[in-house]
């Protein structure tokens, strides 16, 4: 994470004031964080994909074509779901009801599609524009739903069969969402949920959304955090208003010293809380981080949230973050939209995205890449939707590269869901600020002026992976009963 809040002085100053990034995340064994980014760390400044500037060049909002007047219409944006190619038959009879109700919402057989098998479903190592361009679409021209591939596109697979490289870019022009369980039943389990909840009379859900972030003793992230992100969403800033205020929500705070607790955090994702649960919960803080020396471990723990018992130094002990095991099996997140700005908070990459060893070789992060246990689970236990990151997060969530806060780059998708727009609309701000950041590091490399300093270049690297970075897990299709709400 950037700890600097200075400005910028221009590309051409040799020698800017502005520090190497820093991420965030806990080592779990020693108890400390990652170091900052060297000079000798930034690596060459590739040329960007055109898919990756293909947004911000058309300066469209959405990548939805203009012939569909309202992106949340399901029967203008169709909705299909992608498989891989050998996926088990068993886990679409475990999604059928949900493909049922998308099917009748939609209304047309042109506009639902279910992609899969050896014709459509995704091939080992197939890349997103090749499967695109085999269903003679672009992936860097407005989705038209009517040629052949839904606005909204549901991933079924794990991230070792179908990369999380491929839902990214198709994710710059679709709505995009993943799912992937360890158990083949919590796949029927979330269909039935959904199910459930779009199709009720009446739901039990309010209009509150809860900020669960811990300021960790010693430690200089989760202060950062605290000073960027907490002012702009109580809404203490010059002329400010509070997180959901306009929508007429409830403003359910864990910030002051002590609060952001395991205890707190498991009322706040069992729906325990005083006056009933939260429809939108977010949470800013460490994500754990487990070594691959013991695969078991790793993989039940790798990305559980650190909370405000553990002080910088500790190894992480069970008291110290909340992970899958910590949420109990009754459970109720029906109808609830989960936001976790933490390193590995939805999934770890193979091999980490940002560091490298000693003589410039990959680092392995773990045997394989995986979606991670806790959000699997919270998904399994009804909640819609589970926004979060692949590999590390870093500070350019909420302050741009040169440290200057922008709260709002987190806070714009939370506003969107309780708008009621769908989870794969209000993702859209991080692929324009991924395209953004692509197109501005295109420019400044290729040949338009000076390249910049190398401590400029990484902060532009960084915070354009890290936009990159943010996944959707759950159908994109989702979104709260704002109506119906309390």
């Amino acid at each position: 994470m950037s700890s600097s809040g200075q400005a910028l002085t221009g590309i051409s100053d040799p020698k800017p004031a502005l520090a190497m990034p820093v991420p965030t995340g806990v080592m779990a064994e020693t108890g400390k964080t990652r170091q900052p980014w060297s000079r000798e760390a930034v690596p060459p400044a590739r040329a960007p994909l055109g898919v990756e500037t293909a947004r911000i060049e058309k300066k469209s909002i959405l990548a939805v074509s203009a012939t569909v007047t309202d992106p949340s219409d399901l029967k203008q944006t169709g909705w299909g779901v992608l498989f891989a190619s050998d996926a088990d038959p068993a886990i679409k009879a475990q999604l059928q009801p949900l493909l049922d109700l998308r099917k009748n919402q939609v209304g047309s057989d042109k506009l639902f599609q279910v992609f899969e098998g050896a014709a459509s479903g995704v091939r080992p190592k197939q890349s997103a524009g090749n499967w695109a361009a085999a269903r003679g679409v672009s992936a860097v021209a407005p989705i038209d739903p009517t040629r052949g591939v839904p606005f909204y596109l549901l991933i079924v697979g794990s991230l070792d069969r179908i990369p999380y490289e491929f839902q990214a870019l198709l994710d710059l022009q679709w709505a995009v969402g993943r799912l992937h369980f360890d158990k083949l039943e919590d796949y029927g389990a979330y269909a039935k949920s959904i199910v459930q909840y779009e199709t009720a009379k009446t739901i039990a859900g309010k209009k509150r959304v809860a900020m669960w972030m811990p300021k960790n003793p010693m430690d200089g992230a989760t202060p950062m955090l605290h000073a960027t992100i907490a002012p702009g969403f109580m809404g203490q800033t010059d002329g400010g208003k509070k997180l959901g205020s306009a929508q007429g929500f409830e403003l359910l705070s864990y910030l002051a010293e002590g609060q952001a607790t395991k205890a707190n955090l498991k009322e706040l994702l069992t729906g325990a809380t005083t006056g009933g649960a939260a429809s939108i919960i977010f949470t800013a803080s460490h994500g754990g981080e487990w070594p691959m020396s013991n695969p078991e471990v790793q993989r039940a723990k790798q990305g559980a949230l650190v909370t405000q018992e553990w002080t910088y130094g500790q190894p992480l002990e069970p008291q110290h973050y909340f992970a899958a095991e910590d949420l109990p099996d009754t459970a109720n997140l029906q109808g609830s939209i989960i936001f976790h700005f933490a390193c590995f908070g939805c999934g770890c990459p193979a091999q980490d995205n940002f560091f490298k060893t000693n003589d410039n070789k990959p680092i392995q992060l773990a045997p394989s890449p995986l979606v991670s246990q806790l959000p699997q689970k919270l998904l399994s236990k009804g909640a819609l939707a589970v926004i979060g990151h692949v590999d590390r997060a870093f500070s350019y969530g909420f302050q741009d590269e040169a440290g200057t806060p922008q709260p709002q780059l987190l806070r714009s998708p939370l506003e969107l869901l309780m708008q009621g727009k769908r989870a794969g609309e209000a993702m859209d701000p991080m692929n324009l600020q991924w395209s953004s950041l692509a197109a501005i590091i295109g420019l400044q490399t290729g040949g338009f002026g000076t390249e910049p300093p190398p401590e400029v270049l990484a902060n532009l690297i960084v915070a354009r992976d890290d936009a990159r970075n943010y996944m959707l897990l759950g159908d994109p299709a989702v979104r709260l009963r704002i109506q119906d709400l309390q």
